[in-house]
């Protein structure tokens, strides 16, 4: 026989549907508010959860049988790792060979995690000045296009008529992709097509989805010859606060085989730019540890590769932070065809690995702290 309490409590459950006001967020503000009061917290909380989900990622990995680790690397030694750096199993095995390194070399370096923790904390301590740029593509697609940082033509699906949707995919080709995201996850690329029952579905398909259907961007000739498949782009980080902005780091990122995405996580790799120059510094390096030093598909050598316009890209950036009240942020740019710079995507979050340290195995969390201190005013740590 049920308790009163228990009653009472299931009645609560029936009457007013608790778990669908938890999952609405009716609570999540509260939880918001106690964040901004102790940003530490903030970025505990986000830490702990980021060493989580590594750690169950890297249980199952040890779980399969026959696992194969490079010579001086351990189990033990990951999680280790992974307790005092918060660093994903990624990072440890291919990223930055962290099993090779000292006590002291491994302190330069800052993780995904403590990246993304120190990320949280930020948007905390200063949310008016770290909560500028909308989560959502279609939001910050609308504002960067009223600027003049994006020329393609693009529509948010669930807001558009079919027939602006057959006007837009009829006249040419187009990518698709989820208007909330991230690591290249369902984006695929339409063929220009008429009016037929595939179309019909396909706007359907994207209306369900709250899809974007963009202009498909031709990149220039001289990064495009690398792989053509895909449009090779570059990823730009700044940081800005209160009007003020730095350039923090560059990456030059490319498909494989038949991408249509230069996704690192996808299965892509990245180089690193020299942010004085603009030349390639670095070979290339996958997420998995792979180094390329050719262009496995067009045999190009990679290292040396000067990047077209590289003046124009810095101010585009720095010019497009001062319109941002986000502190960190990652800018997805291409040169195209006809040399202009592009807007593709920008990122709020921007991850470290798999770009800002990999290529070169070059810790950069001491230039990261120094930077924020120089722009904010603030010593911070990880």
């Amino acid at each position: 026989m049920l308790s009163l309490w228990r009653r009472f409590d299931l009645f609560c459950m029936k009457k007013f549907n608790l778990r669908r006001a938890v999952r609405r967020g009716i609570l999540r503000p509260l939880g918001t508010m106690v964040f901004q009061w102790f940003p530490g917290l903030a970025a505990a909380y986000r830490l702990r959860e980021e060493k989580a989900d590594f750690r169950r990622e890297a249980e199952k990995f040890f779980e399969q049988k026959d696992v194969k680790l490079p010579e001086g690397a351990s189990r033990e030694g990951y999680f280790e790792a992974l307790d005092k750096y918060a660093l994903s199993l990624s990072e440890y095995l291919y990223q930055y060979d962290f099993y090779k390194l000292n006590e002291q070399e491994r302190d330069e370096f800052i993780s995904r995690a403590q990246m993304r923790a120190l990320a949280y904390r930020l948007r905390m301590k200063y949310p008016e000045e770290s909560m500028g740029l909308p989560r959502f593509k279609e939001q910050y697609m609308g504002r960067f296009t009223e600027l003049g940082f994006i020329h393609r033509r693009w529509l948010y699906v669930p807001d558009c008529s079919y027939q602006q949707f057959i006007d837009l995919l009829s006249s040419v080709d187009c990518i698709i992709k989820p208007a909330d995201g991230s690591l290249g996850i369902g984006v695929e690329k339409i063929s220009r097509q008429d009016d037929s029952e595939q179309t019909k579905e396909l706007y359907e398909k994207c209306v369900r989805g709250k899809m974007l259907l963009e202009e498909c961007v031709k990149g220039c000739k001289e990064l495009q010859a690398f792989h053509p498949q895909s449009l090779n782009s570059i990823r730009f980080v700044t940081m800005a606060f209160r009007g003020k902005a730095k350039a923090f780091g560059a990456i030059f990122r490319m498909g494989i085989g038949d991408m249509i995405i230069d996704n690192v996580h996808a299965g892509g790799f990245c180089t690193q730019i020299n942010m004085e120059t603009g030349v390639v510094e670095s070979n290339g390096l996958t997420v998995n540890g792979m180094l390329v030093t050719e262009h496995p598909d067009s045999g190009l050598t990679i290292k040396g590769t000067q990047i077209p316009h590289w003046d124009d890209i810095c101010e585009f950036c720095l010019s497009a932070a001062r319109q941002t009240k986000n502190i960190i942020t990652g800018w997805d740019i291409v040169v195209t065809e006809d040399g202009q710079v592009e807007l593709i995507e920008v990122n709020n979050r921007p991850d470290f690995d798999g770009g800002m340290q990999a290529p070169l195995k070059r810790g950069v969390k001491r230039k990261v702290l120094e930077m924020l201190k120089d722009l904010i005013g603030e010593e911070f740590t990880v």
